[in-house]
């Protein structure tokens, strides 16, 4: 096993505590990673989460006592801790991470940078300032059949990419009744989930966007109703989007309780407001297209309504002598190279698919060992802002009607 570095999580929800906080106990063996201290917003949370690794260590053969810190800069001021994770809520991201950063820690910040750009580059600013970058968290970029993609594409397999196609129709109502029904609080859906796409679009274009014109905001589909029930649990009416029947949810880390009874006053901590409140002010759909570096153009086309289906994402690229289809909830890949003369359909998943986030979680917890170590991290602050900027520059063009949006302009 490899030397003992010690891990303090800020922030413990489903991110911070199911997806890295468990895979980085299960895989406390190989990493060497081990989970010291815990700070959330109330006390009763951080006892909460500290249980629970706790039990989670047991559950592996490991007596390990996680530390219940009243603050973050009580966890921050622990000499001993090595990484930082960062999985609180988004509005909080800048003054966690200059925080962690100035205390000298390696960071990992969750997905998305921010929720603003103003915020963003406070956090690069202070990530340029520590002369150390940090870890930002796009998960496509751990994930195996994303990889495979992009080394396909880098290969080759398409010639010359020309285009790129991220199709994202996934019933994610339930962006509407957490705490990410807040456009000041998480950025909405377009910021949450979208910052992961726009970051694919660079990624695999290898460049910028450079302008972008986008339709969508607010569909109808969940008209605001001021006569609504606030709640799921206090609401009586037949209703396809009730928190707890929907399909997709049978496929994420999702508590059966809806309230937070050890903090029920807190109103973030609701996950099951009704999706027709005149509260929620994020939007829901959108199409938007970009031009890229070297002429990509780029389209990405998503929802968070429509009926869940085993093509919920795909990502396309099209190239000059060639075409691949990713399918995210297979992880297969079908090819059509050398003009089309060659074709192939294979699963791309890894060993690891059937883990959280496709296996993207714990490979992302092996290249924390790996950063903590002095590697380069998959993707920093940089990458995190100029996701931020393409979500910006979307829903400057939603509001518009559709006007061009220089990315130049937007900061």
């Amino acid at each position: 096993m490899k030397d003992i570095k010690k891990v303090g999580i800020i922030g413990c929800g489903a991110r911070g505590l199911h997806h890295i906080g468990f895979n980085m106990v299960d895989s406390h063996d190989e990493t060497g990673l081990q989970i010291s201290a815990v700070a959330n917003r109330s006390p009763e949370s951080s006892d909460y989460a500290a249980t629970e690794l706790e039990k989670r260590y047991q559950s592996v053969g490991l007596e390990t006592m996680v530390d219940r810190c009243d603050s973050y800069r009580e966890l921050l001021a622990d000499g001993s801790i090595d990484l930082v994770i960062i999985t609180s809520h988004t509005d909080a991201h800048a003054e966690h991470t200059v925080a962690a950063l100035e205390a000298g820690k390696k960071v990992y910040l969750d997905k998305p940078i921010s929720v603003t750009l103003e915020d963003a580059k406070i956090i690069a600013d202070a990530e340029r300032a520590s002369g150390d970058r940090l870890l930002m968290g796009f998960t496509r970029r751990y994930e195996n059949s994303w990889l495979k993609m992009k080394e396909l594409l880098d290969d080759g397999a398409v010639g010359s990419l020309q285009m790129i196609l991220l199709r994202s129709i996934i019933p994610y109502s339930r962006y509407l009744q957490g705490w990410h029904r807040k456009r000041e609080w998480s950025g909405g859906p377009l910021n949450d989930k979208c910052s992961h796409h726009f970051d694919v679009f660079r990624w695999m274009a290898d460049s910028d966007c450079l302008s972008m014109s986008a339709f969508g905001g607010r569909s109808g589909v969940f008209k605001p109703d001021p006569t609504a029930p606030t709640r799921c649990s206090e609401c009586d009416r037949e209703c396809a989007y009730r928190r707890g029947d929907l399909l997709e949810e049978s496929k994420e880390t999702v508590s059966s309780s809806f309230v937070n009874t050890r903090n029920p006053n807190d109103e973030r901590s609701i996950q099951d407001a009704c999706v027709y409140s005149p509260g929620n002010n994020v939007e829901d759909f959108g199409s938007v297209n970009m031009q890229l570096g070297d002429g990509v153009v780029g389209n990405l086309f998503f929802t968070i309504f429509g009926p869940l289906a085993p093509d919920g994402e795909t990502l396309e690229l099209v190239g000059d002598s060639g075409r691949l289809v990713l399918s995210r909830s297979d992880g297969m890949i079908r090819s059509y190279t050398e003009f089309g003369r060659e074709t192939d359909t294979f699963f791309a998943g890894g060993d690891e698919f059937d883990s959280s986030h496709y296996g993207s979680d714990k490979n992302l917890v092996r290249h924390m060992r790996d950063f903590c170590d002095g590697a380069d991290p998959v993707c920093d602050g940089q990458d995190g802002y100029r996701s931020l900027q393409m979500v910006c520059g979307a829903r400057d063009s939603f509001d518009s009607k559709g006007a061009m949006q220089s990315l130049a302009d937007i900061s």
